[in-house]
């Protein structure tokens, strides 16, 4: 690179970053004028400013009473929306404190309800001013050119990323706008552009964005998931159909015709038992759930047997293929069979007490009447707090026999 073009780069780089110079013509730059030159200094300053961080905390909390405000009278997208106008009325062209004024709306998106609106995200977007902090050469762009007003941008573009919201071609015409191509926002949006839309459907059982707000309707779309059996049939019951019921809630169950085979070939005297609570998790919401669990079959304990014998065997030294040994033919175990027990049935009730559970398993007698003559176990267990420990009074913890 010759002299003349290391100059050519300087003379553009240099205006924008150093007090007192300006936008020039030719080689020869002029002086600006002194209101000019005192922002310049003070932009160029500010990350030099020891109290920088204690102000841009103080405007973001004056900013977020402008949102406090609104929230007294109505928390939601069209009120999120009017403190974006607001505050573009009260600062117009200058937008001054606009990124201390971005990070305040976007602790308050949750808030509002619309941290997965990506029109809400354009708004936020559009409040950059556009064309004086583009990056006008390649030394610009790698040296992050207006950088604290980048990283506000990439910190919009990570909370998008985070709320699962993939940005669209008018975002990144916004940024190419705000900032240019080669800047660092935009190589984040390239980036989200590539890898969103792959993840997006990766997962085979997918879950939709907008989840039900019914709890039973939650409850049907966690237990489907976690079944694997096809056959599997999803019940809803209500506690009120039960006797002497002290909880009034509902019990979504999930069981299929061989765990119900499976329950009719159970020891009357070998207990079974109702554990949990375990968490799942449908986005960002929990569910408590039950299992009904009993102990290894023996189909399935002598099929491990003999699939470790065959890995034994699994030699091709000497290869011999006519002098193997007689072997049966193994019934494979079914799904719900596995090495810790073999499962029954879950359910996902709306109170998760050992009262609701109790007439889960009054509710599975009417198409398991085997289950009357079975004793069954409570192991509860809080996902926060473990094992819950019951005392004598309690009988409900001990083994019981079902029958009314």
């Amino acid at each position: 690179m010759t002299t003349h073009h290391i100059f050519h780069q300087l003379r553009i780089l240099l205006p924008r970053t150093i007090p007192g110079l300006c936008q020039s013509s030719g080689l020869v730059t002029r002086r600006c004028s002194p209101a000019a030159t005192l922002v310049s200094r003070n932009h160029f300053l500010d990350a030099r400013d020891k109290d920088h961080e204690e102000k841009s905390k103080t405007l973001v909390i004056s900013h977020q009473q402008l949102f406090d405000e609104l929230a007294a009278k109505e928390k939601s997208k069209r009120t999120f929306v009017k403190a974006l106008s607001i505050y573009l009325k009260r600062h117009g062209v200058q937008r001054r404190g606009h990124v201390e004024f971005i990070y305040a709306s976007l602790n308050q998106m949750k808030e509002f309800g619309v941290e997965k609106d990506i029109d809400v995200y354009k708004e936020i977007i559009g409040l950059f001013p556009k064309g004086k902090m583009q990056a006008m050469s390649v030394w610009q762009s790698e040296l992050m050119h207006y950088p604290k007003q980048q990283q506000c941008l990439i910190d919009i573009l990570e909370k998008m990323e985070i709320n699962g919201v993939i940005p669209d071609d008018d975002i990144g015409y916004e940024i190419i706008s705000i900032f240019n191509k080669n800047t660092r926002p935009f190589r984040k949006y390239q980036r989200m552009m590539y890898w969103m839309p792959k993840f997006k459907y990766a997962n085979p059982y997918y879950i939709p964005h907008i989840l039900p707000t019914d709890s039973i309707e939650l409850a049907k779309m966690a237990l489907k998931r976690m079944a694997v059996d096809l056959e599997n049939a999803i019940s809803v019951f209500y506690s009120s159909e039960v006797d002497g019921a002290v909880d009034e809630t509902y019990i979504v169950s999930a069981q299929s015709p061989i765990q119900r085979e499976l329950i009719s070939e159970q020891d009357v005297d070998v207990p079974l038992y109702v554990e949990g609570g375990f968490t799942t998790w449908l986005r960002d919401k929990s569910l408590t759930y039950f299992i009904l669990r009993g102990e290894q079959t023996q189909r399935f304990r002598i099929y491990e047997e003999n699939k470790e014998k065959d890995k034994e065997k699994d030699d091709i030294k000497p290869f011999n293929l006519f002098q193997e040994e007689d072997r049966s033919i193994l019934v494979k175990p079914s799904v719900h069979e596995q090495v810790d027990g073999t499962i029954l049935g879950m359910c996902i009730t709306g109170s998760s007490s050992k009262d609701s559970l109790a007439s889960w398993i009054k509710l599975l007698q009417a198409a398991n009447p085997k289950l009357a003559d079975i004793p069954i176990l409570f192991l509860l267990r809080s996902p926060e707090a473990g094992l819950q420990v019951y005392t004598d009074e309690e009988s409900d913890m001990a083994v019981t026999k079902n029958k009314d």
